[in-house]
């Protein structure tokens, strides 16, 4: 019995050894400037000494896998479409019991994979595809702030003896270690570089040279690149930057961009670019700050814009901008999270499906974010998320031609700071009030009816006593829509619509097709086709896709706010008679509901990306019982209108009589 006792012990310290000893890998990012893979995981231990590279062929791809690690985020899978070697990242759980997480990575065919290296840097496992330097980040970085100085920068206070002051040269530090040579091919550029700094003392004209010692790559930036192209001044460089508060000065006029904790390439420092008829200067206005001066008659003009990978900005006129093509990606603000340290410290997070291109824009009483390449976003969600809060001065509305714009209302005394996610797809917006009250309570919202009432879009009642619909079946002909595993949305949509114009028409009502068969239909010929036909209400039918296969649920989206009555009454019986995740209303620039002038919504009615909502579509069950619940939503809103008619009816009554 005691040796069985002291086995059944072992076994206990075995298997707890081996659960805590398991690496977390937390988040898998792809650093698309400096072409690197970065694993970050809650081990110091350095794995990668573990890890053996497996090379294949047919297609060129590598492998390896992390010993004793757990994926702790879902599977990911980036598609490089930029035409270079890389192709496609792949990493998921390999296996559990035990827990290995594997790396696949495919190339162009030509690509040599014994190019590929790995290291670990702190708690990164970090995959390089070339000969470029790289850095250490936290997830979080911050791309945006009010404040001057912070405890974070990294200064080198020195004592004046003199008017002139040579930098005491480190050497480099040598060793066989290959994660070090690659830290050091940055860490040398700061430490052993000798800039100008201005003082503010009696040796303020002083060309004092100093040197950085120690110095922390954590949230710093090497400034390499300065171009003055078409849309803007674009700066480019390693590392991960941050922009102060614009200042804009006067005699000249000119606007001033501090850059903390960068250092600026000699062969850029104190340069001037031409844009346009204004001029850009960069410099190093202190050992670790870079200065971009613009000298310009409009300073209002300039915003800066941060690419998805947080390694440049472009510096942007924001009244000629075209930001229809800073990016090809499309995203949507899934949700955003109201946060709280303090009655003095708040906040806003925003949560993209994909990264995001986005312009601070600060004055003194507003903060203006610009997220260009953002598409949608649930609005009714977002003012329930905001109100009642600190944040309630918080509004977002969509720009004119793609893109959302957030503003906040801010105090005199305010401080801001924006981060970004190295994934691109968090925003964080934090905020200390000067306020001596806050609001420390948040009031529950009770949503009651959306607005309804717009008498120039009430519908009135035809003489024929006809109620006429559009129903769009989305996609069609050559345009299949999204695809998953041989199923296309365009004949989902077909069927449906089919479907729904059957009940209606069974009810007495004129329906109108865009279209009764499968054939191509541009976006403005559908909108050409309801607005010949006059119909009181335009419906289009879609099916919804992500990158992901998890997402399920239905979504109603319009555009015009005399659409919101309609929306909300076709979703409320959607969510009724449809058994899937109820994802609410969004406000949206979907070309059929934008261009045309009757109330117009577009329903997605699942997603053809999750493999068992795909099956339920395909059902006779839930064609149907879709069918049935957009067929009742619209009967449901001309009821709602009839009554609006009613009362309008009443009060003009009631008016008549008081004359």
């Amino acid at each position: 019995m005691k040796r069985f006792l002291i086995f059944l012990l072992l076994i206990f310290l075995i298997s707890f050894q081996s659960v805590f000893a398991d690496e977390k890998i937390t988040s898998v990012n792809y650093d698309t400037s400096a072409n690197m893979l970065f694993i970050a995981s809650t081990s110091n231990e350095k794995l990668t000494d573990n890890i053996k590279v497996v090379t294949l062929s047919n297609p060129n791809r590598i492998y390896f896998d992390i010993p004793n690690s757990v994926l702790t985020t879902e599977k990911q899978d980036y598609q490089i479409s930029s035409g270079g070697d890389l192709r496609q990242i792949v990493v998921s759980q390999n296996s559990t019991n035990p827990n290995i997480v594997r790396v696949v990575i495919y190339f162009a065919e030509n690509y040599k994979t014994s190019n590929v290296k790995l290291y670990r840097l702190n708690n990164n496992i970090i995959v390089k595809f070339n000969n470029q330097v790289c850095y250490d980040a936290n997830y979080m970085r911050a791309a945006y702030r009010d404040d001057k100085f912070e405890n974070t920068d990294y200064y080198s206070f020195i004592s004046m003896f003199s008017q002139n002051i040579t930098a005491e040269e480190k050497p480099l530090v040598q060793t066989v270690n290959g994660s070090q040579k690659v830290l050091n091919q940055i860490q040398q550029a700061f430490e052993n570089s000798t800039v100008p700094v201005n003082i503010k003392t009696s040796y303020q004209n002083a060309n004092v040279k100093v040197s950085k010692k120690d110095f922390k790559l954590k949230t710093n930036y090497y400034l390499k690149g300065v171009q003055a192209k078409n849309n803007g001044i674009l700066l480019s460089g390693m590392g991960a930057f941050s922009i102060e508060r614009p200042i804009p000065l006067n005699s000249p006029n000119r606007l001033v961009f501090d850059l903390p904790n960068t250092l600026t390439d000699a062969n850029i420092r104190s340069k001037t670019f031409q844009y346009g008829s204004d001029t850009v200067r960069i410099g190093q206005f202190e050992a670790n700050k870079a200065r971009v001066v613009i000298t310009t008659d409009n300073h209002e003009k300039y915003i800066p814009i941060y690419s998805v990978d947080n390694q440049s900005v472009l510096i942007a006129n924001k009244e000629t901008l075209n930001h229809d093509k800073l990016t090809n990606i499309m995203t949507n603000l899934a949700s955003a999270k109201v946060t709280k340290v303090d009655n003095k410290n708040y906040g806003l997070n925003f949560y993209f499906t994909k990264p995001v291109v986005y312009a601070i824009k600060r004055d003194d009483n507003n903060l203006t974010i610009y997220f260009f390449n953002a598409v949608q976003f649930n609005d009714q969600d977002f003012k329930s998320t905001v109100r009642g809060t600190e944040m309630s001065s918080s509004r977002i509305d969509l720009m004119p031609r793609i893109g959302l714009r957030y503003s906040l209302q801010l105090e005199k005394g305010d401080s801001v700071k924006v981060y970004s996610g190295a994934d691109a797809r968090t925003i964080k917006l934090a905020l200390k009030t000067s306020k001596k009250e806050t609001l420390t309570q948040r009031t529950p919202e009770v949503i009651t009816e959306l607005p309804t009432k717009n008498p120039e879009k009430i519908i009135k009642p035809r003489k024929s006593g006809d109620k006429v619909v559009v129903i769009d079946p989305g996609h069609g002909g050559i345009d299949y829509g999204a695809i998953r595993s041989g199923i296309n949305e365009k004949d989902i949509t077909t069927d449906v619509s089919a479907r729904v114009a059957k009940i209606l028409k069974s009810d007495g009502f004129k329906v109108y097709l865009t279209r009764d068969e499968d054939k191509t239909l541009s976006l403005q010929e559908r909108v050409d086709f309801a607005e010949e036909n006059n119909p009181d209400i335009f419906v289009s039918i879609h099916v919804n896709s992500s990158e992901g296969t998890t997402a399920t649920g239905i979504e109603t989206h319009y555009y015009h706010d005399y659409s919101i009555g309609l929306a909300k009454v076709v979703h409320a019986a959607m969510a009724k008679y449809i058994n899937s995740k109820d994802r609410g209303l969004f406000k949206s620039k979907f070309y059929v509901i934008n261009h045309t002038t009757m109330p117009a919504i577009l329903v997605e009615i699942g997603f053809i990306s999750n493999e068992d909502e795909r099956q339920d579509m395909l059902t006779e069950k839930r064609k149907q019982a879709t069918a049935k619940a957009i067929a009742e939503g619209i009967k449901n809103y001309y009821k709602q209108q009839q009554k609006e008619q009613k009362e309008l009816l009443k009060e003009q009554n009631k008016k008549d009589e008081q004359k």
